[in-house]
C-alpha cells in the first residue's frame, strides 16, 4: 500500500466551473505530491473530453477520472475543502493528507501568483489575432433565469458597447452558446434552456428571451462587422484564446479562456455575481495585467 496523498475533485456541471476545480486541485496536488482523481457528474461527461483536449499530456499525468469511491486506500487522514476561504488556507499551508474537494473555488486571488505556471499546463494557440476582438455571449439557459432580467444584472447592448468602446478593433467575433446568429421566435429558444427549470409561465419567459436575443442580434449587427462562431466547447474555448482583445459578461468559461490567453486587453463585467449560492467571490473584479471592468 502506497501512502501517496490523493486529491479527489467532485466535478459540477459546467466546463468553466470544472476548470476552477481542476486548476485548484492541480496546484494543491503539486504542493504535496498527490495523485488527482476526478469524479464526473455523470458517465460520458463532456467536460472530461474537453479538458483532455485542452491540457498538455504532461499536465494530465497523475490525473485519473474514476467512478468509484474506493480511492482513499492509503492510511493518510482525509480533509474536506468546500469554500474559497478553506481553499486559500490549504494552499498556504498544505498538509500531507488526502483532500476531498467539493466546491467552486472561484476567487481570482487563488491563482494570481501562479498564472504563468497555470498557462503552461494548457495548449497555447500558435498565433494571436491582434486586429480583431472577440466577445463571449453567455445566453442559452441563462435566458430562462428570471434574475437575468433584473435591471442591475441585465446585459444590454449598450452595456456591452461600454466595454467594447475601450478597445480598438476591426471585426467583432462573437462566440456564444446559441447555435446561430439570427433572430429567434419564442418557441425555438426553449430548446436551449438545457437543465434550467422554468420558474415563471413558459410563454412569458420564452417571449422575454426572444425579445432580448433579437435586440442583441439587431444592434450588434448594425453597429459592428460581426463574425459568428459556434462549435463544440473545446473549439470555442480555444478560439477565444486566440484573440488579443476579449470581452465577456457572465461566464466562467470565458473567464478561463481569457485568463489562459494572456491577452493584452480583457474586459470583464464588473458587477458580475454568480447566480449559484456559492462561488464567484470576486471574478468581476479580476485585476490581472491588461484586465479592465465595464458595466
Amino acid at each position: 500500500m502506497t501512502n501517496q496523498p490523493v486529491v479527489r475533485i467532485d466535478f459540477t456541471v459546467g466546463f468553466g466551473n470544472n476548470l476552477f476545480q481542476f486548476v485548484y486541485a492541480k496546484l494543491l496536488a503539486e504542493k504535496i505530491g498527490a495523485k488527482i482523481y476526478i469524479l464526473p457528474p455523470f458517465t460520458d461527461y463532456f467536460g472530461l473530453t474537453a479538458l483532455d483536449l485542452l491540457v498538455s499530456n504532461e499536465t494530465y499525468e497523475n490525473v485519473t477520472p474514476y467512478f468509484s469511491d474506493e480511492i482513499f486506500k492509503n492510511t493518510l487522514p482525509l480533509k474536506h475543502v468546500n469554500t474559497e476561504e478553506q481553499a486559500k488556507r490549504v494552499l498556504e499551508n498544505p498538509e500531507n493528507c488526502n483532500y476531498l474537494l467539493n466546491g467552486y473555488f472561484e476567487d481570482y486571488t487563488l491563482y494570481e501568483n501562479d498564472l504563468e505556471k497555470i498557462r503552461s499546463w494548457f495548449i497555447a494557440p500558435p498565433l494571436k489575432d491582434k486586429d480583431n476582438a472577440v466577445i463571449h455571449l453567455r445566453l442559452g439557459d441563462r435566458l430562462f433565469i428570471p434574475a437575468t432580467y433584473q435591471e442591475e444584472a441585465l446585459l444590454t447592448f449598450e452595456r456591452y458597447k461600454n466595454g467594447l468602446d475601450q478597445m480598438d478593433f476591426k471585426k467583432l467575433y462573437i462566440v456564444s452558446d446559441l447555435p446561430y446568429w439570427r433572430k429567434f421566435n419564442d418557441s425555438e429558444l426553449l430548446g436551449f434552456r438545457y437543465h434550467t427549470k422554468l420558474s415563471e409561465n413558459t410563454l412569458e419567459m420564452s417571449a422575454k428571451a426572444a425579445g432580448y436575443v433579437n435586440e442583441l442580434v439587431d444592434k450588434f449587427s448594425s453597429n459592428y462587422e460581426v463574425v459568428f462562431s459556434k462549435n463544440v466547447i473545446d473549439i470555442d474555448f480555444y478560439k477565444i484564446m486566440t484573440y488579443d482583445k476579449i470581452l465577456f459578461g457572465y461566464s466562467t468559461f470565458a473567464w478561463w479562456a481569457a485568463t489562459l490567453s494572456n491577452a493584452s486587453q480583457v474586459g470583464v463585467f464588473g458587477p458580475w455575481r454568480a447566480m449559484k449560492k456559492t462561488g464567484n467571490k470576486n471574478l468581476g473584479q479580476t485585476n490581472y495585467p491588461g484586465w479592465f471592468q465595464w458595466s
